[in-house]
C-alpha cells in the first residue's frame, strides 16, 4: 500500500512539474500548444487564462506562478518519498501531501485548461482521502 500511495503522489508531481514549464518559458510564447481539436480554448497548456485575460502574462506574477507550481510539485515528490521513509521522515508525508494538493488545486484553477482535468481530479482525491476519509490509515503507512 505504501508503494501505491508513493507512486500516485510522485506521478501527480510529474504532472505538476509539466505545468510549471510555461511559466518559465520565453515571455512571448510558451506553453504547450493545444491540439487542433482543442483550438477553441483561449490559452495554451501551462499558460494562465486568468493572467491572459488581465493582460498580466508578461508580468513577474507569471514567474511567481511557476515557483508555486514547483513548490507544489516538490512537496508532492517529498510526500511520496516520505510514505516510503526515504529521505523525508514518514511523519511528514500527510502534511506535505495536503499542502501540495492544496497549492496544486489553487494553481489548476488559475491555469485552468481542459487537459488539466486529471491533475485537478488527483488533487481533489488526495484532499478528500487525507482530510475527509482519513485514508490510508496510519497503520498502513507507519
Amino acid at each position: 500500500m505504501k508503494f501505491l500511495v508513493a507512486v500516485i503522489l510522485i506521478i501527480r508531481r510529474l504532472i505538476t512539474a509539466a505545468q510549471s514549464s510555461g511559466s518559465f518559458g520565453s515571455s512571448g510564447s510558451g506553453g504547450v500548444q493545444n491540439p487542433s481539436w482543442l483550438s477553441w480554448w483561449p490559452t495554451a497548456l501551462s499558460r494562465s487564462w486568468l493572467l491572459s485575460s488581465l493582460s498580466l502574462e508578461k508580468a513577474p506574477l507569471t514567474r511567481i506562478g511557476g515557483l508555486l507550481w514547483l513548490a507544489g510539485g516538490i512537496a508532492l515528490a517529498t510526500a511520496g518519498l516520505g510514505t516510503l521513509g526515504f529521505i523525508v521522515p514518514t511523519d511528514w508525508w500527510r502534511a506535505l501531501a495536503i499542502a501540495s494538493a492544496a497549492i496544486s488545486l489553487y494553481m489548476l484553477v488559475v491555469y485552468l485548461h481542459p487537459l488539466t482535468i486529471l491533475g485537478t481530479g488527483l488533487s481533489i482525491a488526495i484532499l478528500v482521502a487525507l482530510l475527509w476519509a482519513y485514508w490510508p490509515p496510519t497503520s498502513l503507512i507507519p
